[in-house]
């Protein structure tokens, strides 16, 4: 008791002697318990996980990147909700494959005789494939001097709509003409609100492949489209792809009659001629979205929309320069993505866009507006799906790895810990 007494268990002697024990390379290492093996595994899980959200994130092996996977499957699942959704496409930057959705009949029911009005949805098909293209040109992905023999066509029908639309569908691809054919791969999602969901894993499958190669984690084509868009989408899937692809039709769908009665049908919709609201700007998204189409929707003209807006500058385009190709459109587009859409326009059209926009607004039959000075065209936008996506991205990926850099560092102090007591006859002692 009396040596208890004169040496507390807190005393200098204690400590003296644990400091020589810890400077002594022949002393015993502190004994392993059970606790050491809920450090490591806590430690593994921080390693793993921030890897495993990496990976996610910027689509590390046999990964689809996070953000351009949930927009394609918002995307599709959404219209595949609706009764009766619009038409849309996507061509997700990287990877070359074009996806459209629609539904192809109209409310009142199927129709599977072939008539000149009847063309078995294939018309807004090939309207999506033109948008696929434009975002191909602005990203990258398609390069007017490269077509394909054969494009790859795959329809998915969840809505057992008669065979006889998707049979024909990708017969029309086969019969493409050849400056088209810039695709190597084509998914058609027909749509019906019957409220079937694709999982990632059919979407993975059928549209990408495992781990969906070549898909970029934040770059999209979306700042560098343009209104005008809608037009050469509808012009050219109306007057120039339907008479190839339905020419072996029995009764071929008459496409250039239907392009003749939307030009009537638009003009009326938008109020033309003479109409001051009708001003085009730079026809970008955000100026057709937020200024033109609520301007147009307070003076009442609900139905002049984006494709009839594009389809009004497509008609003046080749009224004003009743020449223009193919090639030359896809020229813009493909300048688009590099110098931005207004430079684009006036190296190849070889005409500004505030003197092209100018001319339409004064224009008798159009706007009518002898005072209106036109606007300059729209400047090179970013390549992100958002501005701030870089920084934000780079921000998160930045702390996921400094957590596990510090978790393998810790485990490897703690495992070479456990080495020593096993090198040195140390046993794990259950507490």
């Amino acid at each position: 008791a009396l040596h208890h007494a004169a040496y507390p268990p807190h005393s200098n002697i204690n400590v003296t002697m644990s400091n020589a024990l810890a400077s002594n390379p022949t002393a015993a290492p502190p004994k392993v318990t059970w606790k050491s093996g809920v450090v490591v595994l806590f430690l593994l899980l921080g390693l793993v996980a921030p890897l495993l959200v990496l990976s996610w994130i910027w689509g590390g092996p046999g990964f689809c990147p996070a953000v351009p996977m949930m927009s394609i499957m918002t995307n599709i699942n959404d219209k595949m909700s609706q009764q009766n959704p619009d038409g849309g496409a996507d061509l997700i930057w990287g990877t070359g494959v074009c996806t459209i959705y629609l539904k192809p009949y109209s409310d009142d029911g199927y129709d599977e005789v072939e008539s000149s009005t009847n063309s078995f949805g294939i018309k807004i098909v090939m309207h999506e494939y033109v948008h696929c293209l434009q975002h191909g040109l602005v990203s990258g992905d398609a390069d007017p001097s490269v077509t394909y023999d054969t494009i790859d066509v795959t329809v998915l029908n969840k809505c057992g709509i008669p065979e006889v639309y998707a049979t024909k569908t990708i017969a029309a691809f086969a019969d493409l003409p050849t400056e088209f054919r810039l695709i190597k791969k084509v998914v058609v999602f027909y749509a019906c609100g019957n409220g079937y969901e694709f999982a990632q894993s059919e979407i993975e499958t059928e549209v990408y492949g495992a781990g969906c190669p070549g898909m970029a984690p934040m770059n999209a084509p979306w700042q560098n489209l343009n209104g005008f868009g809608e037009g050469d989408a509808e012009y050219y899937s109306m007057t120039t792809i339907m008479p190839a692809v339905a020419a072996q039709w029995t009764t071929p769908y008459d496409g250039a009659a239907d392009w003749a009665t939307r030009k009537t049908n638009c003009a009326e919709a938008c109020g033309l001629p003479g109409n001051d609201l009708f001003m085009i700007g730079d026809l970008s998204e955000p100026w057709v979205e937020d200024k033109m189409i609520r301007g147009l929707q307070d003076g009442g003209l609900d139905g002049c929309r984006n494709n009839c807006i594009g389809e009004v500058v497509m008609t003046f385009l080749l009224t004003r320069r009743p020449a223009t190709t193919v090639g030359e459109v896809f020229s813009v587009w493909a300048g688009a993505g590099s110098v931005g859409f207004g430079e684009s326009w006036e190296a190849t059209m070889g005409e500004s866009w505030q003197s092209f926009s100018r001319a339409l607004e004064r224009d008798a039959n159009h706007t009518n507006d002898a005072s209106s000075e036109g606007y300059p065209g729209q400047a090179l936008g970013t390549n992100y799906y958002e501005e701030e996506m870089p920084a934000m991205l780079t921000g998160v990926s930045a702390a996921l790895a400094l957590v596990a850099t510090g978790c393998l560092v810790k485990l490897a102090l703690v495992t070479r810990r456990v080495l020593s007591s096993r090198n040195t006859g140390g046993k794990s002692i259950p507490k």
